[in-house]
């Protein structure tokens, strides 16, 4: 569908200059009363209004004005003669994109009109984002059935509509980043930002101007002022991830922020005011670190207005196969095919595997097995070895993680210990290897030989997918 232009005149011939100009890449509609413009914009999908100032009967700031309260989100340019400039600008606080003097010059007129009708895709495509993200982290639609987790929810629910710091609190990859989000979304703040910052992966030094951002020449290198996260999420949420790794000299800094609700700048002269909310989410006991003396004590009672802990996937067992089914069918969608299944000896090995690393490895396992799962079942035997074999060596630094190959060795090991040198262990270790080295040639097929992006694919450090590169000769 083209895009299609309202312009609002009572000069027939501005109609006229319009379609002359853009007739051939938009639609465009004319209108010569405000009236007849308004209906227009009721009736049709318009993506852009050019509004006279002057109209017979209402005015073009009154027909402004009744165009956002019956809903239309489009730009509006205001057209206006020289003398009018004044009311122009008063019709741009009052919601107008921009305006432009009569006579037109032509070029003026497309470049104003074609960068409107860009900022309203934009707008569209930000908004579209953002409903999905609303809609992704509403905690309807978090995949779980455990009574733990929906009463959890049902506190979740409660606290987002206050404006109180939460701490999150639960085992590495148990999902404390979508509960934060979950938070955020359901909050009167979430058509603002959700800006997350990891207190583990920056240095002292790097995280202070991360979080306040600095002014220019305040160090060398600064050529210019950079606003900070909580500047960046100013209306919105600030979340603290892996907030117990927080440096002693840094904590008295938010400890500060979280009381005034100010920032200083590095190298700033003045407090600038924020609005956000702090959620924060550790793997550590901040009690006991308070007790270690490794965390400040006034910070933990701030943070900890509202604490919640998420239970482990092991202790919420009832869960593992309707996640495990979920992640399978999300990994079909992505590549348009048929979700594999799960067969029942399958699971009773998921369900008792204690998965030290939650839902993430079990997430990381089910996407494992859409790419090397040759049939459209799932069996016992398809899974990675280490879920039901205790002897199985760990490789925790490889690509794969944790997880590894599926083989039936246990079929295959008396044959297998007759060859000489090519005992289980050795044969083991082979396999693994060219696993490996295969995701590494997949992941970089599939980013056409982006080493950064396959890494990231993979979920392991650029460090560790170099060494392996390195290794299996691929570099």
């Amino acid at each position: 569908m083209r895009e299609r232009i309202l312009v609002i005149d009572d000069e027939p011939n501005i109609v006229w200059l319009f379609k002359e100009i853009f007739g051939d890449a938009y639609e465009v509609l004319g209108a010569q009363t405000a009236e007849d413009g308004l209906r227009a914009a009721w009736d049709h999908d318009v993506h852009l209004v050019m509004l006279d100032l002057r109209l017979p009967g209402i005015s073009g700031l009154q027909a402004l004005q009744e165009l956002k309260a019956q809903g239309h989100q489009g730009p509006v340019i205001i057209m206006t003669a020289y003398g009018e400039v004044k009311t122009a600008v008063q019709a741009m606080k009052s919601g107008a994109y921009d305006y432009i003097t009569k006579p037109f010059d032509v070029e003026e007129l497309k470049h104003v009109v074609q960068g409107a009708l860009r900022y309203a895709k934009l707008t569209t495509e930000v908004t579209r984002l953002r409903q999905e993200l609303e809609e992704k982290f509403r905690l309807k639609n978090i995949v779980t059935v455990s009574p733990k987790m929906i009463e959890l929810f049902s506190v979740i629910e409660r606290v987002s509509a206050s404006d109180v710091c939460v701490l999150i609190q639960g085992e590495s990859g148990t999902g404390k980043e979508i509960v934060a989000k979950a938070i955020h979304y359901a909050s009167s703040r979430k058509d603002k930002p959700f800006v997350p910052v990891n207190c583990a992966a920056l240095p002292e030094h790097l995280l202070e101007s991360e979080l306040f951002g600095y002014e220019a020449g305040a160090f060398s290198g600064a050529r210019k002022t950079k606003p900070g996260k909580f500047e960046l999420a100013h209306g919105g949420t600030v979340f603290l991830d892996e907030v117990g790794e927080l440096p002693l000299p840094m904590q008295p800094k938010i400890l500060r922020v979280l009381e005034e609700n100010q920032i200083d700048r590095l190298g700033g002269t003045r407090r600038l005011p924020i609005d956000v909310r702090v959620v924060a989410a550790t793997n550590k006991d901040l009690r006991e670190e308070v007790k270690q003396g490794r965390f400040r004590q006034d910070l933990y009672f701030r943070l900890a207005v509202f604490p919640i802990t998420i239970p482990p996937l092991r202790e919420r067992k009832e869960d593992i196969p309707v996640l495990a089914k979920h992640f399978l069918k999300e990994f079909a969608d992505r590549r348009n095919m048929a979700a594999l299944t799960i067969a029942e000896d399958a699971m009773e090995v998921l369900v008792s595997y204690p998965w030290p690393g939650n839902v993430r490895e079990l997430k990381n396992i089910m996407q494992q097995l859409s790419l090397l799962c040759d049939g459209p079942v799932i069996s016992k035997r398809d899974l990675p070895a280490f879920l039901w074999d205790p002897d199985w060596p760990s490789h925790g630094s490889g690509i794969l993680g944790q997880a590894s190959v599926p083989a039936p060795w246990a079929e295959l090991e008396e044959v297998l210990d007759d060859e000489a040198g090519l005992g289980l262990p050795q044969l083991k270790q082979r396999a693994w290897a060219a696993i490996e080295k295969e995701l590494i040639c997949r992941a970089l097929a599939k980013f056409q030989g982006n080493r950064t992006r396959a890494a990231q694919y993979l979920k392991v450090s650029r460090r560790t997918f170099y060494t392996k590169l390195k290794e299996y000769g691929l570099g």
